[in-house]
């Protein structure tokens, strides 16, 4: 069955057991029965399960993953499918609203999917590797993490027998049992059904000579496209067609449910902050005014996502700005541009503050690497090979280096390569409880306001 058609079956299930949970809830309630598909609180639950679909665009994958994997797509799913209904719900003022209704609905239909989504992994996984005794060939770290990872996972139904080596083991491996010559004579005594091969990527005669006499036995060749030696970290495999792509950086936000959560939640906090802080802005404003002439706000223009350009949003904290676009002169420590009232705006942070509007139009997130100015760019691209790797993600009003104490100058290598190196770690680690704990460190954190001047 095609993936296309797995979702259409996944849907018509999820319906099914969303109506079956209304009718059972409104049997519990004692509710009319036979005006239940007219009320406006079933037409929105129905409503929000086609919303999930079409966010999370819901398939079989999650549940050829591990059993963790599956546990947080269904939760994740039954937790859009909540918000929405509720937020449905507020938005259209629905009346005479039955909270057994809505509370009752939601627990039998979370209930159902999880049932549902745990027997179908199990199902899938024993079903499809039922009774299957693996071999792995390779004495390298994969070969003996597949051997691990097997082991501490036999809901998969893999059975690992043990690992064959390129030559003579001379360590004494526990997981060894012999070399690539006793592939015959181990699978004469005990039967294998898959070989896994994880040898370098090179050594191309050995990979078909494992190849050919597995399947001469009838036994299923599974090979491990092994570029850790080369990339030296976690990659994906995605494809393009029939085409297969090593995505040599694993990315949680190059996935859409994850840049979606990150940007609602960008909105209701910066959406609600602006609200909320308006009275602040307007002091700000104001003593900015009092205190000499120029403008209320500084400008720079920085580079966001895939390097696009945006107009940054500031407090004017200083006498005699830098050329917005192509400024050189960096802020040092009793900087004599800087005004009485930018000394305490900076300390505190609260110059940062009309960012907030820069993450509303979505050229900013809450939290990020932080957009540096343009020539500082172009100064620490040609340092760090690796530096524009930030700019695969929107930048942020605070981000993971700044809360590690990692802020101010990048003058000597010590500073630009640890805030680099912090950014691409928040990068290739984000998470929804990251994204909270660095704002918490950035109002509560000490190093956070560390080098701020």
């Amino acid at each position: 069955m095609r993936t296309r058609e797995f979702i259409v079956l996944f849907f018509i299930i999820d319906m099914m057991l969303l109506n079956a949970a209304i009718f059972l809830a409104a049997l519990y309630r004692g509710a009319d029965l036979h005006l239940l598909w007219e009320d406006r609180l079933t037409i929105v639950m129905n409503l929000s399960t086609a919303l999930v679909y079409i966010i999370f665009i819901d398939d079989m994958k999650y549940l050829k993953a591990d059993l963790t994997t599956v546990l947080r797509s269904l939760i994740q799913r039954l937790t859009a499918f909540i918000s929405i209904a509720a937020l449905i719900t507020i938005w259209f003022d629905i009346e005479n609203l039955s909270r057994v209704q809505f509370i009752g609905t939601v627990c039998l239909f979370s209930i159902f999917k999880l049932v549902l989504g745990l027997f179908l992994f199990k199902k899938m996984s024993l079903t499809n590797n039922r009774g299957s005794k693996i071999i792995i060939v390779g004495d390298n770290t994969i070969s003996h993490q597949i051997f691990k990872y097997c082991k501490s996972n036999l809901y998969h139904g893999y059975e690992p027998l043990g690992i064959l080596t390129e030559q003579e083991n001379t360590g004494h491996h526990s997981n060894i049992i012999g070399t690539v010559e006793d592939f015959q004579r181990i699978y004469d005594t005990t039967p294998f059904n898959v070989c896994i091969i994880s040898l370098p990527l090179h050594e191309s005669e050995n990979i078909k000579h494992l190849v050919h006499i597995s399947e001469k036995n009838g036994v299923r060749p599974r090979i491990v496209p092994n570029w850790y030696n080369i990339i030296h970290r976690n990659f994906v495999v995605s494809s393009l067609g029939t085409i297969p792509l090593l995505d040599i950086r694993n990315v949680p936000l190059y996935h859409y449910p994850n840049r979606f959560w990150k940007r609602a939640f960008d909105i209701a906090v910066s959406g609600g902050l602006l609200i909320a802080l308006s009275p602040v802005f307007l002091v700000i404003a104001i003593l900015i005014k009092l205190e000499g002439r120029g403008p209320v706000f500084y400008t720079p223009i920085r580079l966001g996502v895939n390097n696009t350009p945006f107009k940054l949003y500031k407090f004017r904290s200083m006498k005699v700005n830098d050329n917005i676009l192509d400024g050189t002169r960096s802020t040092t420590i009793n900087d004599e541009r800087i005004t009485f009232l930018g000394k305490f705006l900076r300390k505190s942070n609260l110059d940062e503050l009309p960012q907030l509007y820069n993450v509303l139009m979505n050229e900013m997130s809450i939290v990020g690497p932080r957009p540096h100015r343009v020539f500082l760019n172009k100064t620490l691209q040609e340092k760090v090979s690796t530096y524009m790797v930030r700019h695969s993600i929107k930048p942020g009003i605070t981000g993971w280096a700044q809360v590690n104490g990692w802020r101010g100058p990048t003058e000597s290598r010590l500073q630009y390569m640890g805030r680099t190196l912090h950014d691409l770690w928040y990068i290739e680690h984000w998470s929804f409880g990251l994204d909270l704990y660095i704002m918490f460190l950035t109002a509560f954190g000490k190093k956070s306001r560390k080098n701020a001047f």
